[in-house]
């Protein structure tokens, strides 16, 4: 489960490891965790279906400790639907974290 470890197959750690030159996504922002989860509009659609399931019953954005324990299907339906290859590609921002 690369979401919760935050290892695996997203910019940040493999740059970590001196695999990728950057840590830098598509979107021109450092791939981290919450970026991914709450504020990559390069996942607005995938991160749309995670946020109706949880408003049925919580609160939006929800802590990703909360999010895992109550809500683990439609998180890890949400992680399956990442393309890590798009989010690999070389940086061209249309998206930046504050």
């Amino acid at each position: 489960m690369t979401m919760v470890t935050g290892h695996g197959n997203i910019r940040s750690y493999l740059h970590r490891f001196k695999i990728l030159e950057t840590p830098t996504s598509s979107c021109g922002t450092k791939d981290q965790i919450d970026h991914l989860l709450y504020e990559c509009e390069l996942l607005n659609k995938e991160r749309d279906s995670l946020i109706s399931t949880v408003l049925q019953t919580d609160v939006w954005p929800i802590s990703k400790k909360t999010l895992i324990r109550k809500h683990f299907k439609i998180f890890v339906k949400f992680t399956n639907e990442i393309s890590f290859d798009k989010l690999n590609e070389v940086a061209n921002p249309p998206c930046q974290a504050n």
